[in-house]
């Protein structure tokens, strides 16, 4: 994962404010605060592939994250606007890779990026389950080549 530039087929996952509360005695964001901007853009792009969560009479279907790679390329300090965007790596039977980038408003730098694999999940058996063809269809449109 040495990707410093967003790719165009990337879509925007979300937009933040680095505030002051969110920085750590080193005067920039601290760890904590990039994964909740993560997480939320893993919201916002997997909604665009379906339902986060299926909820029927017969099934609970989700995701649960199983692997993490994050590279911290520039500092992001108090008062930069950032914006998220996210693109899928790799579609695998059960599961999804996807990188989301953090790039500053200002210069549009990236300033660090994501490496995530998700599975699909059942919540009843707590187990990986095969993605739905039509989460895979859609995960298919947002693929970097």
């Amino acid at each position: 994962m040495k990707e410093r530039t967003v790719p165009t087929i990337a879509e925007e996952t979300g937009r933040a404010v680095v505030h002051p509360w969110l920085c750590d005695a080193m005067g920039h964001l601290a760890t904590q605060h990039y994964m909740r901007f993560y997480d939320d853009a893993f919201f916002h792009l997997f909604a665009k592939l379906g339902p986060v969560v299926v909820e029927t009479a017969e099934r609970r279907v989700g995701w649960a994250d199983v692997r993490h790679e994050v590279l911290y390329l520039q500092e992001l300090q108090a008062g930069d606007l950032v914006v998220l965007r996210s693109a899928v790596v790799k579609i695998g039977r059960s599961s999804l890779t996807h990188r989301t980038y953090i790039s500053r408003v200002s210069d549009n730098v990236v300033c660090s990026t994501l490496e995530s694999t998700t599975v699909r999940f059942d919540l009843e058996a707590r187990r990986s389950i095969e993605i739905e063809p039509q989460i895979r269809e859609s995960a298919h449109a947002l693929l970097i080549a």
